[in-house]
């Protein structure tokens, strides 16, 4: 009686979809009854291939002579035979296949949290994030102070977060099986919060450093958030193929920095005539010093000439007003 040899059938994601237990000196897999695993796919043949143990005790994956032939997992080089490591697996057809034997080791468990345990720091972030608005509301009053300015944007702000943690959720439920509501929760509070004290610290900086450059394109920042939050969210609905969840993302955070890069650009002689500030500040935060005010008088001495040369030179002839002259 041979050793015992375990068969996977994976998805192109490599989750495992289904597990075959073989006993023997050989496995034979392929479409045909007569094998020890059945695969229902058209591009596999009635017997596609054969894992079979070396003397040294290593595992092969061998191709008899199929059409469509054996694969190294992604590779588009066919090859006849293909060293088993446990780890890598194979593709025949349109399936993948990942071999082991009964002696594989695994990894170790994860250990459990206890239900309900994110909650309380769920509930703590939701509140310092309710907070930290209301006191950013509360400094840019310049009016006598209502309810509904508070209420309304502070309403809107938890809807808005219910209704995107919903919306992963959902997805995670369809992908993994499981919403895990509570982490895409606890993503989104956290990432707000970081994006709310990053929005007051450029626009602090930009005032007190009176950088009009920090705060126009602060956007860049922005997108570099949305794109991090966003692959925290599709790491927790699946951890496999990180790299091209994380490139999907980069290549959003690019493309919508290049698109605002090119609106700004297009816009830069009217950015240039207008306020950088969203809110008022306190004069103290500046960091240039005041100028004095014989300093400021001595600016206005100045401009006394040219405003005495410009007001005794005749006006420019032409333009749209000098119609309206002639017919005068």
């Amino acid at each position: 009686m041979g050793e015992v040899i375990w068969v996977e059938v994976l998805s192109r994601h490599h989750d495992v979809v289904a597990r075959h237990r073989c006993v023997g000196p050989e496995v034979h897999i392929g479409r045909g009854y007569d094998n020890d695993v059945v695969i229902d796919d058209p591009y596999v043949a009635a017997r596609h291939v054969c894992i079979a143990r070396e003397d040294d005790g290593t595992l092969v994956a061998l191709d008899p002579g199929s059409a469509n032939g054996l694969f190294a997992d992604h590779g588009a080089k066919r090859l006849q035979r293909i060293v088993l490591d446990g780890e890598h697996p194979i593709r025949i057809g349109h399936t993948y296949l990942r071999i082991r034997d009964a002696n594989h080791v695994v990894s170790r468990e994860r250990l459990a949290a206890p239900p309900g345990r994110a909650w309380p720091v769920v509930l703590a972030l939701g509140v310092g994030l309710l907070a930290a608005e209301g006191i950013l509301l509360w400094l840019g009053e310049t009016g006598e102070p209502k309810p509904s300015r508070y209420v309304l944007p502070l309403l809107g702000l938890t809807v808005s977060v219910l209704a995107w943690t919903t919306l992963w959720a959902i997805l995670s439920r369809i992908f993994s099986g499981q919403a895990r509501f509570e982490h895409h929760l606890l993503i989104a509070l956290t990432a707000l919060l970081a994006f709310s004290l990053y929005n007051e610290l450029v626009d602090y900086a930009a005032f007190a450093l009176t950088w009009r450059m920090l705060a126009v394109y602060e956007y860049v920042g922005s997108w570099l958030w949305f794109s991090a939050l966003c692959f925290l969210h599709l790491r927790v609905i699946g951890a496999s193929r990180l790299r091209l969840k994380a490139g999907v993302v980069a290549a959003l955070a690019a493309v919508g920095i290049s698109t605002q890069t090119l609106a700004q650009w297009e816009t830069h002689a009217a950015l240039d005539g207008t306020s950088y500030v969203r809110h008022l500040k306190p004069p103290a935060l500046r960091v240039a010093f005041p100028q004095s005010e014989s300093a400021f008088f001595a600016d206005v001495e100045k401009l006394k000439a040219p405003l005495d040369r410009a007001r005794s030179e005749d006006p420019l002839s032409g333009g749209v007003f000098s119609l309206l002259d002639a017919d005068d």
